[in-house]
């Protein structure tokens, strides 16, 4: 790879439903990218690796696959009721079960994910046409996992794993859906059953752009200056609840609130994702963010008025969090543009097929 040649990375931050944000981003770069190139241009040829947490997770998944952002957006819109049907707290309570059961998220991604593979409609991890990878947590060993396409020689381990497990994993958000437990047959049809108790990636990088940044520098040994990185958040959540009470205790942190958020894991996952985005901010410009970029870093991310819930369904709220994109898209399109200038070269599989 040439000294100056550009390395293009896309990170997607996650938020459940508030994936709409960047999948309304990503729609309209698309339609950048099929003016300019032909109808069957796809962000998958202008990034070099995707990278992508939880809901995010799911979008990256589906961009590294060659799935159209419009399809990835209507995933979202027209399914928000199917993912997340009417939830009742007392009866999970009572249970002791999650909010949600994953199975029609599963058969939903089944449904968009596996025709990527033309041959027998289970498409894997080794499917994705650009680099990818999706972080998630294993209870079961008590440490990170990031799924990986075979872009080394030593990244193996991955390639052979079903998209669909990989998307459900990095999306198990505790409270929201149960821990993620798969097995499968890899291509040499040798069974695996080693995925245990698998949760939400975004308990460890809600934002993933420091791991994306981190696969390409340490990894791949791209040149810092060569980095351009577009990192789509999914709206930072503000309690703006200014009272010193000392009663903000359990009920207030598990228990929804008025917009039936989930204080506590909206609070980290948010903090998070600002926590990373003041990290790269200090890598590429330093301390007081005011020299010259040591690489290039957009960060596209919205301060939300009010509250949108990961898992609220009803008409307005879809319709804001598209809104929400649109407006973003439109506010940083000279920043977001750029990134499609130029196609990437496909990167070699390190698996024969």
């Amino acid at each position: 790879m040439g000294e100056k040649q550009k390395f293009k990375i896309l990170s997607i931050d996650g938020g459940g439903i508030r994936g709409i944000i960047p999948a309304k981003i990503l729609y309209h770069l698309e339609e950048e990218t099929i003016d300019r190139y032909g109808t069957n241009a796809r962000l998958c040829d202008f990034f070099d690796l995707v990278c992508g947490t939880s809901t995010g997770g799911i979008i990256a998944i589906g961009i590294a696959l060659g799935m159209t952002a419009k399809d990835i957006l209507k995933l979202y819109q027209e399914n928000a009721k199917r993912i997340f049907p009417h939830k009742s707290l007392w009866q999970a309570f009572i249970k002791n079960e999650p909010f949600y059961r994953k199975e029609a998220l599963e058969k939903l991604l089944a449904e968009n994910f596996n025709s990527f593979d033309y041959r027998t409609n289970d498409a894997r991890i080794y499917h994705c046409k650009t680099r990818l990878c999706i972080p998630t947590y294993d209870l079961d060993k008590g440490e990170q996992h990031v799924f990986k396409t075979d872009h080394l020689p030593n990244y193996l381990r991955d390639c052979h794993i079903p998209v669909v497990n990989a998307a459900l994993a990095t999306a198990a958000a505790p409270v929201y859906f149960s821990p993620h437990s798969f097995n499968f047959k890899d291509l040499n049809s040798v069974n695996r059953n080693d995925y245990i108790n698998n949760v939400d990636g975004g308990v460890l990088a809600n934002n993933p752009t420091l791991l994306g940044l981190t696969e390409a520098v340490y990894c791949i040994g791209i040149p810092l200056e060569n980095i351009e990185i577009l990192s789509l958040g999914t709206g930072t959540f503000n309690l703006k609840d200014r009272t010193i009470d000392k009663r903000k205790g359990v009920r207030y942190w598990l228990c929804p609130n008025r917009q039936k958020s989930i204080r506590i894991y909206e609070v980290m996952s948010s903090g998070q994702s600002v926590y990373i985005d003041n990290t790269m901010k200090l890598m590429c410009h330093g301390a007081g963010y005011d020299q010259k970029g040591r690489f290039i870093y957009r960060r596209i991310q919205e301060k939300l008025e009010e509250n949108i819930p990961m898992d609220a369904t009803d008409k307005n709220s879809l319709d804001r969090l598209a809104n929400i994109g649109q407006n973003l898209f439109k506010k940083n399109v000279d920043l977001i543009k750029p990134f499609i200038q130029d196609k990437i070269e496909p990167y070699n599989h390190n698996i024969i097929k």
